[in-house]
């Protein structure tokens, strides 16, 4: 099958010898690292960290699905047993992406496709936490639907910019992190299970008992709101995120190095740009197809900031894939709804396969280079041997 190719000589050699450095504990971390250990050294010791990753994402991918089919609209609250499982799939994949890293350190197997793996899912996660959100919050087709994913999934993606320049991935300002971050998300979805669908829309739905300045209209429903202030909160620590590696490249390359970092940004610019500008009417036809096509073009933009990252290959700060979004939010102004959900349909399957295509190619080159299995401990060279004797 062909497979484009990826990385370059050079690239595969930088990442060969790739170290993961990662940010400080957050205070909920420390509290939960003795727990999460435990569980990590009651893991089978042939257990590969790449597998522990994935069985922690399958839950979230679960749920992701029931939640869309119980509200294509975004408006319409789980039901208590939906929110309690999305709840129990949060705190498992939390948990398990905590282990992964454990697991790899406990088995001798950490590697730069384990980090590609593990922030990956990360990144493709935050659509599915982002569903269980919405669904309790009930903002439907509001435009703060869209920005809710924007401003977390743009922040996911300042984060691995600030790697690329700094050599560290700081996931966490002050006392506030991502495990506060997916507790919240999970506390969010357990008030599902625990008001039930008709406490959670009236108040959803119903008049917040405040406003946000600027933002909120008067009487603006409580979901809105909520959507708004966490929006802006992530705004303000992707601003924090900005100014510390431009003022870090500043320092060690000069003046001259902020142009290409600033490049970097021009495809997550160019998205944030676009998604406000689709027509309300697409938006409310298909607010879910939008939201999982936003996902996948974050992710891709993410998964490759990620890998370019390890390997000291320059991020390519022109996307092809944004020319059919650009021309598709153009024309959601001229065709109809009907049509235009076909085309978006159509794109986002298209998108979804190359995606797969682009992270086989990326996984084959990788295995290659590292002498490793994606899903195994045991190394080639020894399976080889294995069967060679037997033959």
């Amino acid at each position: 099958m062909w497979r484009p190719s990826v990385l370059t000589p050079s690239g595969l050699e930088h990442i060969a010898n790739h170290k993961y450095k990662a940010g400080k504990y957050t205070p909920l971390d420390n509290l939960l690292n003795p727990w999460w250990l435990r569980m990590s050294e009651a893991l089978p010791i042939w257990f590969a960290p790449n597998l522990v990753t994935l069985l922690g994402f399958a839950p979230l991918l679960v749920t992701y699905v029931l939640v869309w089919f119980s509200s294509p609209d975004c408006s319409t609250p789980p039901s208590r047993a939906l929110a309690a499982v999305t709840s129990v799939a949060l705190w498992f994949y939390q948990t398990m992406d905590a282990l992964d890293g454990k697991q790899a350190r406990r088995t001798g197997s950490s590697s730069p496709l384990g980090q590609l793996f593990d922030h990956g899912c990360d990144c493709l996660a935050t659509v599915s936490q982002h569903s269980a959100v919405y669904s309790v919050l009930c903002t439907g087709s509001s435009p703060w639907t869209f920005a809710g994913l924007s401003a977390v999934q743009t922040g996911f993606f300042m984060a691995q910019w600030q790697e690329y320049y700094t050599g560290v991935l700081r996931t966490s300002f002050g006392p506030v992190g991502v495990t506060e971050t997916q507790y919240v998300v999970m506390a969010i979805a357990l008030t599902g299970f625990l008001a039930g669908p008709e406490v959670v829309q009236a108040f959803s739905q119903g008049p917040s008992a405040f406003q946000l300045p600027w933002l909120s209209a008067p009487n603006e429903p409580f979901g809105v709101v909520f959507s708004q202030g966490w929006v802006m909160f992530v705004v303000f620590m992707v601003v924090i995120c900005f100014v510390k590696t431009i003022g870090h490249i500043i320092e060690e390359k000069g003046v001259k190095g902020v142009a290409p970092a600033m490049k970097d940004l021009l495809p997550i610019t160019v998205m944030n740009v676009l998604i406000p500008l689709w027509n309300p009417a697409m938006q409310l036809r298909a607010p879910r197809l939008l939201i999982l096509l936003n996902g996948l073009i974050f992710f891709y933009l993410t998964a490759q900031m990620i890998l370019f990252s390890m390997a000291r290959m320059p991020f390519p700060a022109v996307q092809l894939l944004i020319l059919p979004y650009a021309a598709l939010v153009r024309r959601s102004w001229t065709l109809e709804p009907d049509v235009m959900y076909t085309l978006l349909l159509v794109y986002t399957l298209a998108i979804a396969c190359w995606i797969l295509l682009w992270l086989s190619a990326v996984i084959e080159e990788l295995k290659a280079r590292l002498g490793i299995y994606a899903f195994s401990l045991a190394k080639p060279s020894l399976r080889q041997e294995k069967k060679k004797k037997s033959n």
